[in-house]
């Protein structure tokens, strides 16, 4: 009797043990479909994927086509012109007979390509306005954080805000990244001297892109933002109906880098640095926000200066960087497409890794060009 009682007492002990050991299984299992759940609703959280090419280039490889088909037409008619000449050498009566035919054969295929190319090269002038492009990229790219992404601008959210912190700190890199282009567009892109006034609906833009970017209302910071959208898509037409200039000059190139270069400075001391202020150590939440803040500044940077090298190509051939604006554009889109699936803060001898210190490489490289290229 003993005996059966110490095994029940045994069995009873097992069986009390498995359903602690399963009931941690089953809420660890619910914690995981919970957060796979708050993940696929987070919606995503890198920015728009890049355009291939932009329409300055999609209409110059138009035109190289047309040019090409301009040529061929003539080279087919010196083809089609040497047997006429052999022809009159065998049969010397016949010969001004087929001549009067060559005439009638050529004139439809000389009328199109002529046609064709004064079509491109419409395009192609309504595409090369100055300043066209560059600002058209700027408006996509707010736009797209404003309204183009699942639920909108979010750091002044009051409750989907506080579960998709990823996302908003991408949000302010990219509004930062905006703000040092929209100056930049206002103070030096767009003057030709120093007396030159600023344009009114720069000024206009870059003010209200100043704004906090949690604000919930009174007014919120989408009515802000939505308005200097407005304010950058006046000035994009005043620039296609001559109102507004943009000019492509070297210092004005120089400017925007060097803009640009401080603000990937900041964002490379906040991915490399182990202490906060206060001398606690970098915690795993902050090193989050830090990642995902640089991640949207390194995109906007990457879309912007994508469209900086096609259209002051002969101002970084006068330079001969060429090839640096190349490995910069290389480094910020390596820095913006990195998505870890979880962000970590190791040490440096530790088996987790540090996800910052990786994205600081690529930012570090980006910086070291952009230095490279101020001291031409």
């Amino acid at each position: 009797m003993k005996r059966k009682r110490g095994l029940s007492r045994t069995s009873v002990s097992c069986r009390g043990w498995y359903r602690q050991v399963f009931g941690m299984l089953w809420w660890k299992l619910a914690i995981v479909l919970i957060g796979c759940m708050l993940a696929v609703s987070c919606g995503e959280e890198s920015g728009p994927e890049p355009q291939e090419e932009t329409s300055s280039e999609i209409v110059a490889e138009s035109v190289g086509e047309k040019e090409k088909l301009d040529t061929e037409p003539s080279t087919g008619q010196e083809e089609t012109s040497e047997p006429s000449s052999t022809e009159p050498a065998t049969t010397e009566p016949v010969t001004t007979e087929p001549v009067t035919t060559e005439p009638v054969t050529t004139e439809p295929e000389t009328t199109e390509p002529e046609t064709a190319k004064s079509a491109t090269t419409e395009q192609l002038k309504s595409a090369e306005i100055p300043g066209v492009a560059f600002t058209q990229k700027l408006i996509e790219l707010l736009d797209y954080e404003l309204n183009g992404r699942f639920w909108g601008w979010r750091p002044n959210d009051l409750l989907i805000g506080r579960f998709t912190d990823n996302v908003n700190e991408f949000q302010l890199g990219a509004l930062e990244a905006s703000r040092y282009t929209a100056i930049k567009l206002k103070e030096s892109l767009t003057l030709l001297g120093d007396a030159d006034a600023y344009d009114p609906n720069l000024v206009e833009a870059v003010s209200l892109l100043m704004s906090r970017a949690d604000k919930f209302w009174f007014p919120s910071s989408e009515n802000q933002y939505e308005e200097a959208l407005d304010n950058l898509q006046e000035f994009r037409d005043n620039l296609r109906q001559g109102k507004s200039h943009f000019y492509y000059r070297t210092e004005n190139l120089q400017a925007l880098v060097a803009s640009y270069k401080d603000l990937l400075g900041n964002c490379h001391e906040n991915l490399v640095k182990l202490e906060e202020e206060d001398g606690s150590r970098v915690s795993h939440f902050r090193a989050d926000n830090y990642f995902y803040y640089c991640q949207g500044v390194a995109h906007v940077m990457h879309e912007m200066l994508r469209t900086v090298r096609v259209g002051f190509v002969e101002q970084l051939q006068t330079i001969d960087a060429v090839a640096l604006m190349n490995k910069i554009v290389e480094d910020l889109e390596r820095a913006s497409e990195s998505d870890p699936w979880l962000i970590t803060n190791g040490h440096d001898d530790g088996i987790l890794a540090n996800h910052r210190y990786n994205l600081a490489a690529s930012i570090s490289s980006a910086l070291h060009n952009m230095s490279t290229m101020l001291r031409y």
